[in-house]
Parts: structure tokens; sequence; C-alpha cells
């Protein structure tokens, strides 16, 4: 059983909007209409005007969109208490359809949001263009300058204060929450974070290297190999450089903020590791890869231990199974797919 509420979307009169991400389940809802007085500041009741301000390549599909509020309007508290211990959302508001879509943001540059009042950090959503998809395709189109509306923050889910390790199974743009994850435990001492990142095509991740150093003792391959003969397994894949020639043209922009957030995270943790698997290359993320991670830390080590999965729903589905809509509201359901046949010795998971 996950130790994280499911997130409860109650309906309410108005209008029709659509939620869902990049990284987070899809619903629908209702909202009542805004205010008329234009909201300075973000907000969960109404949706506030940003400017865009950037909207930066990552790959031929998806973008980094920077958006500025227009009036300057500080942060509210619960975006500053947000980025310390949980995943949080935007609504990003399509006005000719009036439907809205949410979004994971990604941590600010500088990895750390300030604890002052000087005004509110810009908010960087990773978008991909989805065929179909009412709200991408209108973003994508949207020139620099374009006024933008965001309501929120929405809580997704929220650490345990006693959260020592992280498993992070992040499928595409499912990298934008484990990127919040990675930051807020940055803070935490004694801490450790895997992430596990699968994408489609290179272009997403040019330059990721595999973090495997740690994971090589003997010890934890007798592990490794003990679990192999308990659940058939299989050999996990390669820890080598998955393309050493993608090297030669740079990294793109969220391979080197991963490897950012992991000089940060030397500093008072034990560390955080991104595996890097490309399905055109062959490289799919094998249950071995998970299993070898169960036993890194000390096994008498104090805390939560937490596997997170985010990205498509079938992705999470083929990982965990199926999230469900029960009474109006969703929920995680049974515990399913690769992981609900291992025996993950006291490790929670949460489907995103």
């Amino acid at each position: 059983m996950s130790w994280i509420p499911s997130i409860l979307l109650r309906p309410r009169p108005g209008l029709l909007i659509a939620l869902g991400s990049s990284a987070l389940g899809g619903a629908a809802y209702g909202f009542s209409k805004p205010n008329s007085r234009s909201d300075t500041s973000l907000n969960p009741h109404s949706f506030t005007p940003y400017t865009l301000v950037d909207k930066q390549p990552v790959s031929s599909t998806s973008a980094i969109f920077t958006l500025r509020n227009r009036y300057g309007g500080p942060d509210p508290d619960s975006v500053k208490e947000g980025w310390k211990r949980s995943i949080w959302s935007v609504q990003v508001k399509q006005p000719q359809l009036q439907i809205a879509r949410a979004y994971t943001p990604l941590p600010p540059p500088s990895f750390m949001p300030r604890e002052d009042n000087e005004g509110p950090e810009d908010i960087r959503l990773l978008i991909r263009e989805e065929e179909g998809g009412e709200v991408s395709t209108y973003l994508h189109r949207l020139p620099e300058q374009s006024t933008v509306e965001l309501r929120g923050p929405n809580t997704e889910c929220e650490l345990p204060h006693n959260i020592k390790e992280v498993i992070f199974l992040a499928g595409g743009t499912g990298i934008a929450p484990a990127m919040q994850i990675a930051q807020a435990m940055a803070r935490r001492t004694d801490s450790r974070m895997h992430i596990l990142w699968a994408n489609r095509r290179r272009e997403e991740c040019i330059g990721g290297t595999n973090d495997g150093g740690e994971i090589t003792n003997a010890i934890v391959q007798g592990r490794l190999d003990w679990w192999k003969n308990i659940l058939g397994l299989g050999q996990p894949a390669t820890e080598q450089t998955l393309v050493e020639s993608h090297t030669t043209q740079g990294k793109g922009v969220l391979v080197q903020e991963l490897d950012v957030l992991k000089e940060k995270s030397k500093a008072h943790t034990k560390g955080l590791s991104v595996q890097y698997f490309v399905d055109e290359e062959k490289k799919f993320i094998q249950p071995g890869d998970v299993a070898r991670r169960l036993h890194i830390g000390e096994p008498e080590a104090k805390g939560s231990k937490v596997i997170l999965v985010s990205g498509p729903d079938g992705f999470i589905e083929h990982w965990a199974g199926k999230k469900h809509w029960e009474g109006g509201r969703e929920v995680q359901g049974s515990l399913g797919g690769v992981l609900g046949q291992m025996d993950l010795n006291g490790w929670s998971v949460f489907k995103l």
C-alpha cells in the first residue's frame, strides 16, 4: 500500500477542464468561473497570466517553456513548501476551447528555489507536442511574449518526513517529477536517489551516460545473483555508456541539468544516480535494474524507501499496474505489473 494519498478530484459546477500531463495521469473535472479581477500571484482558484519568455528546444517534439508572472506577484507559501517535499503541478489553460492540462514544473536553474520574497521564480514546463493534444499543440504554436494562463499549485504527492531512499522509474517527460524529487532529496541528509529514465529516442537525452560505479561491487553483485535465481529476472541492462558517439554532440539540456542535480546532491546526501535507457538503441529498463537498487542502502537504515513510477499510461501499467477511478476520485489501485511480481522487501510504490 502506498504511503501517499491518492489525489482527490471533486466535480464542481462550470466548464469542463481536462486534467493530465506528460508526467501525470489524465482525469476530468469542472471549474468555477474565475474572478473578473486578475490575481497577481499563482493560486489554485483562478488563472493568473504569465508571459512566455523563452521556448528552449529539447528534441524535435519537446521543449522547455519558461513562463514569468506578468505582474510579479510573490509565489505563495504553498509553492515554496512544495519544492521542499512534494511533487506539484500547475494547470495551463487553452483559452479557445476552455480546457486545461496539468504539467509538472522543472526545478529552477539554481535547483534551490529562493526563500525570500523578492518576486516569483519563473515556471519552467517540459512539454511534448502530442499528436491530437489540444493543449500541447496550442502551446507549441505560441510565439515568445505570448500570454499563458496558469492555475495552481496542485500537490500530487508528498514525501514522508523520514524518507531516506527513492527509486524513480521515469518514462519520457516523466523525468520532470523525478527532477522535482531530486532537488527535494538534495535537502535531506544521508538520503539517496536512483533515477532510471527511459526514452524512445536518443534525441531526448543526448550525451547521457550511466552512473554505474556504486552498483558494481562484489557484495551487490552477489545480491543480484541471488535475486536473479529467486525471481528468474535474467540479465539486467548493461552498465556501459549507451552510445559513446553521442558524447561528441555535447549534452542535451536535461542531461546537463541532471548532472547539476547530481553535483548538488553530493554535499549532504549519499548521492543521486541516473541511468539512461533508449528504445531505439534496444536498451530497456529490466527488472534486474530495479532489483539491484533495492539493496544498495544499508539494510538497518531507518526511514521510508519509495519507488515512484511516472510516464505514459502504458509505462505505468507495465511497471505498477493501472490506476482507477472510484467514486469520483482517482485511486492507486492494486499493485500490479512487474513490481507486483517482485518481493520489494519494505519498499512502497506510488504511481504518478
